[in-house]
């Protein structure tokens, strides 16, 4: 009974370190956006982003930002090239986001 547990607590080692490491990825590539979108629109402070919604396959996400000014919009951040579009005029925008579902 005691050699059964050894594959069991491997399995759920790996799940986490699997699982943790794919959470802390996607807070690392949030944190990147919120501070190129910052950049771009030349804040200080960094953007909030919500309603965050991955397309492409999981190599493009679609979201909204606001800045601590008032100032708002919506982004797309492709994963894969590092680019970033913002506002609904952006070619990119509109081919990827318009008409995803959140």
């Amino acid at each position: 009974m005691h050699n059964l547990w050894i594959p069991v607590v491997a399995i759920l080692a790996v799940a986490g370190l699997v699982f943790g490491s794919q959470a802390y990825s996607e807070a690392q590539r949030d944190a990147h956006i919120a501070a190129t979108i910052s950049e771009r629109l030349n804040s200080q402070t960094p953007a909030e982003i919500s309603h965050l919604k991955q397309v492409n396959k999981g190599y493009g996400v679609c979201g909204d930002y606001a800045l601590s000014r008032a100032e708002s919009g919506h982004f797309y951040y492709n994963s894969a090239t590092k680019h970033l579009a913002l506002g609904t005029d952006a070619p990119l925008y509109h081919d990827n986001c318009e008409g995803v579902s959140d």
